[in-house]
C-alpha cells in the first residue's frame, strides 16, 4: 500500500444513505461531486465518482490518488442485521452473557420488561472449559481435547466468523492465542476476533459485545475493502475511523467494527475546521443528510466517548461522541393507528427515494424533503446534486394524499412534517447539551450536510440559540473533513490498581512503575503498527489519558494527561465538577488509554473578495413561499453570487450546489472571509 503523503492528489469520499459525496484536492484546485448512492454494492457510486472527478481534473490515474473513506458497510450490516454467520466462543458457563446483558430496564415503569435481544442464536454461542482470575492466574487450565470439539463444533455450524471472549483475557490471553493457533490451522478461512486484541479491558458483557460485533461485520468489510483496493490499482486507501482519524485497509479488515460512525467523524473534524476559519471554538455541528440527523459537542475539542451502543448493543470503541436520530430528508411521514402524523424513522433512502425525486411509484409516499419542495424551500428548477431534476407534482401528490388521510390542508400538513422533524432534531441537540450540563445558548449553530441549512434557524429558535454558521460546502462537508483526517490508533488495557494517599495526598500517578511500565509497552504497540504502515515517526503524536474511579465505585471517569498534570487532583476536581464531593477513599486506575495520532493534512480555502461593483440586490430572484401562515414572495440568490461582507436581512433562500439554506424573518446574514455564512438573530449577539 502506498502512502497518503505520496499521492499528489487526495480525494475525500462520503457514502451516504442517499447522495456519495466526493471532494478532490489537488495541489491548487479543490473539486466536488456528488451521485447517487447505490446502497445494493456502495462501491460503485463510490468507484464511479472517483474516474468521474479524475476525468474533470485531466484525466489522472487512480494510482497517483490517495483516498480517506467514510463506509457505511459495518453500520448498514449491524442495523439491517445482514451480518456474517458468526460464533461466539468464551469461558463455559458464561454462554449466555450477551442474552443477560446488564439487565438495565429500557422501560422504568413497565410491568413486563422485554429481555435484550442477542444478535446471536443460541445455538451460535460455544463455552470452553477454562478460567483465569481478573490478576490473570490460571484457575482452569484449557485443556487440547476442548480445543477439537471447539473446532468440530465450528465446522459443524458452517461459521464465517468467530469472535473469541474468555473471561479476564486482557490480563492473561494465552488460552485466547492458543485457540485461535489451532482455527487458523483447521479452518483457515474463518475470520477471528480476539477480545484481547480488540478490546483488552475489564467488563465481560461490552468486551463480548463488541467482539461479536466485530466479527458480524468482517467478512463484508473485508470483501468491500479488497474490491476497492483492486479497483484502485495501487493507489493508497484510508478509511474513516469512528475516532476521528483515518486507518489503513489492513487494519480495518482486521478490526471493521471502529469504523460504524466513519461518515459522521469526518462531518465533525470538516466542521471544527470551518467553526475555526469562523473564529468559533464553541460550536454544536448538526448534520441532516438523507436518512439519519447527527449531532455533535465541541467546545475547544471534539468531545469522545468509550461508551456508546449500536442495535441496542454496547460498543466500547473509541469514538467521537455523536448521537444519531433517524430524521433526514428522505425520512417518511406517516400516520399511526391513533390517526397521528409521524416522521421516520423509516426512511425513503436512495431508491425511490422521495416522491420529488421522480422515482416512486403511486401511491406516493411523503418525506421531509417532499414538505420542503411542496412549501417552496427547495425550488423546482434546482438540480440536487448537480444533476438531480426534481419532480414538484410527485411532491404535491404525496403531501395532498396524506394531507387528504389526516384532514388537513396540505399546507399544514407540510409545515407539521417539519415540526415534528425539528422536535426530533431538538431533543438530540439537548442529549449532547442540556443532558452533559452545557446550555445551548452558550455555542453556536453549525449545520451541514444537504438538508442542514433547511432546519438551521428553526432548530436554532427552539433552542435560544442566536448564532449560526453555515460553512463552506456543507452537502459536502463530511467528505472535506475526511481529507483532513490523520492517521490515528487507541490502544488501552485495563490494570485495576488500587493507590492509596498519604496525608490526604496521592502519589503522581504516571510514575508509578507499574503505570510507567504498561505505558512503555503501549507506546511500543503503536510505534510498531507506525512502522508497519510506512508513517513517518517524526509525525507521530502521543496522548495518553486515565480512567479513575474511587474504591468501591462501579464506573470511571477519563482523565486526559499532559506533562506536569496532578492527574489525582484533576479526577477530584472533575468528580466535584459532576456529582458534587469528593471522598477520601483510595483511588483505583482502572485503565489506560495511549493514542497515536499522526499528521493532519491542510487546506488552504481561497478568500472571497469584498463587492467592488454592483448592488448586492441586483443578483436577488424571487421565489414563493409557505412562511407558516400563508404564501409570500421571498428573495432568492445563488451562493456564487455572494462576496465577503455581504450582508442581508432575512427572509431569504440561499441556493447552492448542494444545500439550501432558509433564512428566516428575524434573522441577519453576513458573509465572512473564506465564504461562511453567519446567521444572527435580529438584535442578539453572536456566540
Amino acid at each position: 500500500m502506498s502512502s497518503v503523503d505520496d499521492a499528489l492528489l487526495r480525494i475525500g469520499v462520503d457514502t451516504g444513505g442517499t447522495f456519495t459525496d466526493l471532494i478532490l484536492m489537488g495541489p491548487h484546485q479543490l473539486l466536488h461531486h456528488k451521485l447517487p448512492s447505490t446502497p445494493d454494492d456502495p462501491s460503485r457510486a463510490v468507484l464511479q465518482g472517483i474516474h468521474e472527478l479524475l476525468k474533470t481534473f485531466g484525466g489522472a490515474e487512480t494510482q497517483d490518488v490517495a483516498v480517506v473513506h467514510g463506509s457505511t458497510v459495518a453500520t448498514n450490516a449491524i442495523l439491517e442485521g445482514k451480518g456474517a454467520r458468526a460464533a461466539f466462543v468464551t469461558t463455559a458457563g458464561f454462554e449466555d452473557t450477551l442474552l443477560l446483558a446488564r439487565q438495565h430496564r429500557p422501560a422504568l415503569y413497565a410491568l413486563e420488561v422485554s429481555p435484550g435481544q442477542s444478535p446471536l442464536g443460541r445455538d451460535a454461542c460455544y463455552g470452553v472449559p477454562q478460567r483465569h482470575r481478573f490478576d490473570g492466574t490460571c484457575l482452569i487450565s484449557l485443556r487440547d481435547e476442548d480445543i477439537e470439539e471447539l473446532i468440530e463444533w465450528l465446522k459443524e455450524g458452517a461459521f464465517d466468523s468467530v469472535a473469541i471472549s474468555f473471561l479476564h483475557s486482557y490480563a492473561a490471553p494465552e488460552h485466547e492465542l492458543r485457540v485461535a493457533e489451532r482455527i487458523r490451522a483447521e479452518l483457515p478461512s474463518l475470520h477471528i476476533t480476539l477480545s484481547h486484541e480488540l478490546l483488552p479491558e475489564f467488563r465481560e458483557y461490552e468486551r463480548a459485545s463488541t467482539c461479536v460485533l466485530n466479527a458480524l461485520v468482517a467478512p463484508k468489510m473485508n470483501q468491500y475493502i479488497r474490491q476497492l483496493e483492486e479497483s484502485l490499482g495501487g493507489g493508497a486507501l484510508w478509511i474513516m475511523g469512528s475516532g476521528g482519524g483515518s486507518l489503513p485497509p489492513r487494519q480495518v479488515m482486521k478490526e471493521p467494527v471502529r469504523t460504524v460512525l466513519s461518515g459522521p467523524a469526518g462531518g465533525i473534524h470538516g466542521a471544527k475546521k470551518m467553526a475555526l476559519l469562523a473564529g468559533c471554538e464553541r460550536f454544536i455541528s448538526f448534520d441532516m443528510g438523507g436518512t439519519s440527523t447527527d449531532v455533535s459537542l465541541c467546545e475547544g475539542e471534539i468531545a469522545r466517548t468509550t461508551e456508546s451502543e449500536i442495535a441496542g448493543m454496547p460498543l466500547r470503541i473509541p469514538m467521537l461522541d455523536i448521537h444519531t436520530v433517524g430524521a433526514g430528508g428522505g425520512s417518511l411521514a406517516w400516520l399511526d393507528a391513533g390517526g397521528a402524523l409521524r416522521v421516520g424513522p423509516q426512511s425513503a433512502g436512495a431508491r425511490p427515494g422521495p416522491a420529488c425525486y421522480g422515482h416512486q411509484k403511486a401511491p406516493f409516499q411523503a418525506t421531509v424533503t417532499d414538505a420542503h419542495v411542496f412549501l417552496g424551500h427547495i425550488q423546482s428548477d434546482l438540480r440536487l446534486g448537480g444533476h438531480m431534476q426534481l419532480h414538484p407534482e410527485a411532491a404535491k401528490q404525496a403531501i395532498t394524499e396524506l394531507a387528504s388521510q389526516a384532514g388537513l390542508s396540505p399546507e399544514a400538513l407540510a409545515v407539521g412534517i417539519l415540526r415534528i422533524a425539528g422536535a426530533k432534531m431538538t431533543r438530540a441537540i439537548q442529549r449532547i447539551s442540556v443532558q452533559k450540563g452545557h446550555d445551548p445558548r452558550t455555542f453556536s449553530l453549525l449545520p451541514f450536510g444537504g438538508a442542514g441549512g433547511l432546519h438551521a434557524c428553526q432548530l436554532a429558535e427552539e433552542l435560544g440559540m442566536k448564532h449560526v454558521i453555515v460553512p463552506q460546502y456543507p452537502g459536502l462537508l463530511s467528505a472535506f473533513g475526511m481529507l483532513l483526517s490523520a492517521p490515528m490508533y487507541d490502544v488501552s488495557r485495563s490494570l485495576l490498581l488500587t493507590v492509596e494517599s498519604e496525608n490526604g495526598v496521592f502519589p503522581a500517578l504516571p510514575s508509578l512503575p507499574e503505570v510507567q511500565a504498561l505505558y512503555d509497552a503501549l507506546c511500543e504497540e503503536i510505534h510498531a503498527v507506525w512502522r508497519r504502515d510506512g508513517l513517518a515517526l517524526e509525525d507521530l503524536q502521543l496522548r495518553s489519558s486515565f480512567e479513575l474511579r474511587y474504591a468501591g465505585q462501579s464506573y470511571e471517569i477519563n482523565i486526559p494527561y499532559e506533562e506536569g498534570v496532578d492527574v489525582a487532583a484533576a479526577f477530584e476536581d472533575k468528580h466535584l465538577q459532576l456529582y458534587g464531593y469528593t471522598t477520601q477513599k483510595p483511588l483505583q486506575i482502572v485503565t489506560l488509554r495511549v493514542q497515536g495520532v499522526g499528521r493532519a493534512y491542510s487546506c488552504q480555502l481561497p478568500s472571497l473578495e469584498a463587492r467592488k461593483e454592483g448592488a448586492l440586490s441586483n443578483s436577488f430572484g424571487v421565489c414563493s413561499v409557505y412562511n407558516g401562515e400563508r404564501w409570500e414572495d421571498w428573495p432568492t440568490i445563488e451562493r456564487g453570487q455572494l462576496c465577503a461582507e455581504d450582508r442581508v436581512v432575512g427572509p431569504l433562500l440561499i441556493r447552492e450546489y448542494s444545500s439550501t439554506t432558509v433564512v428566516r424573518e428575524g434573522w441577519d446574514m453576513k458573509v465572512d472571509q473564506v465564504g461562511n455564512i453567519h446567521l444572527s438573530r435580529a438584535g442578539g449577539s453572536e456566540a
